[in-house]
């Protein structure tokens, strides 16, 4: 007997090249068609893309505190929670979308992207959620 559980529920959050593989995987693209989709889509519509973890951020008297990489706040959309991305990560979606740059793994290497915020980019495009993050998979029980 078979049963559908959805198994990717539990995850959070993936790198963004994580995504870009998965989901040119699943639409049979390249994966520089759907990284350039995904850059298009943060600069230009908002999907929120984050290099800093918001819960790791430590808050003090003078605001927040980063610590490491030079770190910027991005947002498309006035009205959407900001990005917290390092500023190399930034220059090159920019490229990408701007330039059309190559996009690069290891330049994105940092950054990630959060389920929710995905889906929210996707239905507002309305798009089709991805089966290797919103799908199910079809498990035999013993």
């Amino acid at each position: 007997m078979a049963t559908r559980r959805p198994l990717t529920q539990f995850v959070e959050s993936y790198r963004f090249w994580d995504v870009t593989t998965l989901w040119a995987r699943e639409r049979l693209e390249h994966e520089h068609v759907v990284a350039s989709a995904l850059a298009r889509g943060v600069i230009c519509d908002g999907l929120r893309l984050q290099s800093v973890d918001e819960r790791w951020i430590e808050g003090n008297e003078r605001g927040v505190e980063f610590r490491g990489f030079p770190y910027v706040g991005y947002r498309a959309d006035p009205r959407a929670p900001m990005c917290v991305l390092r500023a190399s990560a930034l220059d090159h979606l920019l490229g990408i979308v701007n330039r059309a740059d190559v996009p690069s793994r290891e330049r994105l290497a940092e950054e990630f992207i959060l389920r929710k915020d995905f889906r929210a980019w996707l239905i507002g495009l309305d798009l089709r959620l991805p089966t290797f993050w919103f799908g199910t998979v079809t498990l035999r029980e013993p």
